[in-house]
């Protein structure tokens, strides 16, 4: 996934944070996914590429095309 930064990106919450680490679900609110479906547009920069490399069970990320 690293090929995606600067590339713009939509990040989707597929799975819930209920029983994950606070981590973990401080990272999702970090990102600004709250329930189960919400998707974000953003910029993939090492910040975020970081965040979503702990959390690849929760988050699906696609380009936005």
């Amino acid at each position: 996934m690293s090929n995606l930064i600067g590339k713009q990106v939509v990040i989707k919450l597929v799975r819930s944070v209920i029983c994950t680490t606070p981590k973990h679900r401080a990272f999702m609110q970090t990102l600004g996914l709250k329930k189960v479906g919400d998707t974000r547009q953003c910029e993939y920069t090492p910040n975020v590429h970081g965040m979503v490399k702990l959390v690849p069970h929760l988050v699906a990320v696609s380009v936005k095309e």
